[in-house]
Order: C-alpha cells, then structure tokens, then sequence
C-alpha cells in the first residue's frame, strides 16, 4: 500500500513540475510606417529550454484609398516572397510566416537554447508586449 502512494506521489510532482513540457510565449506589437498600421503576433514554442516552433503573423492596415490596391499589393508580396501564406483578411493584408530551421525571426532560430524568460526579456527589448 506504501508502494502505490509513493508512485501516486512522484507521478503527481512530476506533473507538477512540467518537465517536458512545452511553453508558448506569444508576443505583439503595432507599429506605423507612414500610412500603413501593422499588427504583429509572435508565437514562439519552448520545449526543454529550446524553441521548437515558431510562427509570426504580421496584419498590415493601409489607408482606405488603398482598399482597392489591396489584391494587386497581396500578390506583389507573394511573388516577392514566397515562404510566406498572403491573405486579404477583414480589409487588411495577413502575413503569416512559419518557422524555417534554415531562417530566424528577429534573430531567434529553431533549437536556438534559450529560456522562456530569457526569450520573454529579449522579445520585450524589441517593444513586444509578452503575455
């Protein structure tokens, strides 16, 4: 009887501990560049003190005389770059990039080792807001 709360035990601090589990930081930002107003999401997973997954969507708002240019802008910005999916989403341009073993965001590379909090203070170095 002993045995099986020892198990019970160690199971539940090791739940309680969260070894191997995964973290997500998600951090934004809004930024102007003349006309163009954009909404950044940052979404970065850390699993083991390393990030495992990434993924970054950029909301770009332009003028309302722009409305019309917006098929035309969307497809300039795939051709230009093509890792990235473009969509017209609620009158504005999406941009979401995936993360790429081969590239970074903001300097931030996959199995890069870092902790969450050390990842949380440079992203808000960067004027992100993290939660």
């Amino acid at each position: 009887m002993k045995k099986r709360y020892v198990i019970v035990f160690v199971l539940m601090l090791f739940c309680l501990t969260g070894c191997g589990d995964t973290q997500k930081l998600v951090c934004t930002a809004t930024t102007e560049e003349g006309d163009i107003k954009s909404y950044s999401t940052l979404e970065i997973k850390i699993k083991e003190n390393k990030v495992s997954n990434m993924e970054f969507i950029v909301d770009m708002e332009f003028p309302r005389e722009y409305q019309n240019q917006l098929p035309m802008i969307a497809n300039n910005i795939k051709n230009s770059k093509p890792y990235m999916d473009v969509s017209i989403v609620n009158g504005k341009i999406r941009l979401i990039t995936q993360d790429d073993p081969d590239e970074s965001f903001l300097g931030i590379k996959i199995d890069q080792e870092i902790t969450y909090s050390e990842l949380k203070e440079v992203l808000e170095l960067q004027d992100y807001q993290c939660e």
